[in-house]
């Protein structure tokens, strides 16, 4: 098959895809265009040591940018949040915002954005960076569900809750080696991060006389008077990557996220809780300890696959099996494809170090997702 017949199929297929696709990636991960595998994969270590800390062994030179950023969102589309929703103060959406965004997505069961960045120096070995994750999520219940869609006029009972945990990692330290294993051609790469964070937790809501009224919204009674819940914590996550033999392209991983838990828990109200003082509250705690193993190969045709399995424990609740498949072509191009089976299907490319991916729905990214 020619590079322009490939190239052609490759295209018409993306157009397909689009038309069936909840969700499109642009200046992403590469493991995005494969479902969001690929903790084993190392082509390219200063990338995937995001997803796995022993990648930094492998990256030689220095090298500073920005990396890893992405956002994803269910249940609304990036352009109708973004001109819906206002940020506010330590990056938590602004109080006076909360009955308007109730009411714009008031017809949904559910929405979500997840954004994430990181940027810094990477240097033989060793990376000095710092990130940030957020998890924003909007939970109508059914009487506001029905309002909305103009199946009823009345609001009774009605309410909408917006949460929303936002962790800076100032800084993430990580360090990494390569090691003989056992004979000459094997190979393990062992790493690890250590992640100074700073959560922030808040949970607004609006209710039937909030939404009648025109009123801005208000604090869950978890905050008090205060507008968001502030926690400082260390955490580590750890991660290995074994080369049975260092001339054949084949590799496996394992990832311990949050290895070292940090201690960092908020108190909680569920969606729907009458906001009375009394109410009854749990707590949450968005970084828990989750395992993943992964494994990496190049088979026939040049086309490396790739296999994870996610949160093999489920202490997140969110285990999976991943599947992967990426092709390099000339001139700085590659294609990629993935399923999982919790999230779907994901295609994508890279055009001139431009990562670019279309899914069914991503899947949050493995050492840099929130658990609540």
């Amino acid at each position: 098959m020619s590079k322009r017949t490939l190239l052609a199929f490759v295209l018409w297929a993306a157009i397909a895809a689009c038309a069936c696709a909840d969700e499109i990636s642009l200046f992403g991960s590469p493991s995005r265009g494969m479902a969001g595998a690929g903790i084993a994969l190392m082509r390219n270590p200063a990338e995937q040591m995001y997803l796995n800390p022993a990648a930094v062994a492998y990256v030689r030179g220095v090298r500073f940018g920005l990396g890893n950023l992405n956002m994803d969102t269910e249940g609304a589309t990036l352009r109708q949040i973004s001109d819906t929703v206002t940020i506010g103060q330590k990056g938590v959406v602004d109080l006076a915002d909360a009955a308007r965004i109730v009411r714009t997505f008031g017809e949904k069961e559910k929405v979500q954005a997840v954004l994430n960045a990181d940027f810094g120096l990477v240097f033989n070995g060793v990376a000095v960076t710092a990130g940030a994750v957020g998890d924003f999520r909007l939970y109508p219940n059914p009487q506001l569900q029905r309002w909305a869609r103009g199946e009823s006029n009345d609001l009774t009972g009605a309410q909408g809750d917006i949460y929303g945990i936002v962790a800076f990692s100032l800084p993430d330290i990580t360090v990494g080696a390569r090691l003989s294993a056992g004979g000459e051609q094997s190979e393990i790469a062992v790493g690890a991060r250590v992640r100074v964070l700073r959560v922030f937790y808040t949970h607004y809501f609006a209710d039937q006389n909030d939404l009648s009224s025109g009123n801005a919204g208000s604090r869950a009674v978890e905050l008090g008077t205060a507008d968001y819940l502030d926690k400082r914590g260390t955490a580590v996550d750890a991660g290995i990557i074994w080369k049975p033999n260092r001339d054949v392209p084949l590799s496996y991983a394992l990832v311990v996220e949050n290895l070292i838990e940090p201690n960092i828990e908020f108190p909680f109200t569920a969606p729907n809780t009458l906001q009375t003082p009394g109410a009854l509250q749990s707590t949450v705690k968005p970084l828990k300890r989750a395992i993943h193993a992964g494994v990496a190969m190049e088979g026939a045709l040049g086309i490396t696959y790739v296999t994870d399995w996610v949160d093999i424990t489920n202490n997140t609740g969110k285990r999976e099996l991943r599947f992967g498949a990426e092709k390099r072509l000339p001139g700085g191009l590659a294609i990629r494809a993935g399923y999982g089976t919790k999230n779907g299907w994901a295609i994508g490319g890279e055009i001139f170090g431009i990562n670019i991916a279309i899914a069914q729905k991503f899947p949050l990214q493995v050492s840099r997702s929130l658990t609540f």
